[in-house]
């Protein structure tokens, strides 16, 4: 249950994020889409105006009459598309010369009609006036008068030598409702992108996960391994200690004189200047400490010792003591717990208390199970 709800989280969390950010990018790219298509369209219309003005004054130097021309240019442009952009001819007087619609050829432009924002100089001035003036201009055509009539980008272009002037306009309405076309699609391909990158992701952290849990479930099973086993060990241990402190002496001086010959009774120490005869049953440890041999008690009193632990060891009995590394010797009596310590070692925890830690190798664990279970 926790880790469905964790999955679920995750899943959640990665989907709020991505939604986030896509909606903040896609904001975005819609007002700048936005903006370039009105530069665009400003561009293209007076590109085409431009080009449609010098065209018709080529056929009016080619020789060809004002009328012929007018005709030409109606007939190229009639019943084209005027629900998005479109070109048309009005002269000065704001008479229509040209359009798609042949229905308003003739009319003039009243003074009301509509207004031109400029785009450079930002004024407003009524599109007969603009008409009347005769010169190049690029702006917004708004109809105040007829608010169900939608805006136009408008570019307006004198043909030199005539009174004749050459507008494009553009429909920002249905600009916009091809924008907004695009951008629904741009949501939709978005939403499923997201949906996409969601659930990549999702089964990417899952997988991740379940290879870190599964190489964690392990590790947890063999820390448990390595548990029991100590357990057991502690519980030699402990069962070894019981059945030396319940034997008599005697017995415990036969077991020891069966398993080596030269396992001693007493030692020999010295304590300042006094030679000492140590009771081995005695002794709790034996350490080399700065290149001293030290011999500790089972009630903490210390002594010193001119042999090595090489040759200490040969003299006591095996199963009582045990060589755990190079500078230590314990007694199975002095061992209080053991521990696990790092990767495959062991660490004791001695009687009396050690500053020092003493630690099992790897390599000796093996010998030293084998020792606790004699």
């Amino acid at each position: 249950m926790k880790k469905a709800r964790l999955y679920i989280l995750t899943l959640a969390g990665i989907s709020i994020v991505v939604l986030i950010v896509s909606l903040i990018s896609s904001a975005y790219l819609y007002s700048s889409a936005k903006e370039k298509l009105w530069n665009s369209k400003l561009e293209s219309g007076e590109r085409e105006a431009r080009e449609i003005s010098r065209l018709l004054e080529q056929q009016l130097h080619s020789g060809l009459s004002k009328d012929q021309v007018i005709h030409n240019l109606q007939l190229s442009i009639e019943n084209t598309d005027i629900k998005s952009d479109f070109i048309c001819m009005y002269n000065q007087e704001g008479i229509e010369l040209c359009h798609p619609n042949p229905a308003f050829i003739g009319q003039k432009i009243q003074e009301g009609n509509s207004q031109v924002r400029g785009i450079t100089d930002k004024k407003i001035k009524t599109l007969s006036a603009v008409l009347e003036q005769g010169e190049k201009t690029a702006g917004m055509r708004t109809f105040p008068n007829n608010p169900k009539r939608n805006s136009e980008i408008v570019n307006i272009n004198p043909v030199a030598g005539t009174n004749w002037m050459v507008a494009s306009h553009a429909n920002l309405a249905v600009l916009e409702e091809q924008l907004s076309d695009l951008y629904l699609q741009f949501v939709l391909s978005m939403l499923l992108s997201i949906l996409f990158i969601s659930g990549c992701c999702y089964i990417i952290i899952r997988l991740i996960y379940r290879k870190y849990e599964t190489a964690s479930d392990l590790e947890k099973k063999d820390l448990n391994d390595k548990v029991n086993e100590l357990q057991v060990l502690n519980l030699q241990l402990n069962s070894n200690q019981q059945k030396l402190q319940n034997l008599p002496d005697s017995t415990l001086l036969n077991d020891a004189s069966k398993e080596s010959e030269i396992a001693k009774k007493r030692i020999l120490t010295y304590h300042k200047d006094e030679l000492i005869k140590l009771d081995t049953n005695d002794i709790a440890y034996i350490l080399l400490d700065t290149g001293i041999t030290c011999i500790y008690t089972f009630d903490n009193r210390q002594f010193n010792s001119n042999n090595s632990l090489d040759e200490i060891m040969k003299g006591l009995d095996s199963t009582t003591f045990y060589r755990a590394n190079r500078q230590f010797i314990v007694n199975i009596r002095a061992i209080n717990s053991i521990l696990l310590y790092g990767k495959n070692q062991l660490k004791l925890i001695i009687k009396p208390e050690l500053k020092m830690d003493v630690i099992i190798s790897k390599n000796k664990v093996s010998e030293f199970k084998n020792w606790l279970d004699q």
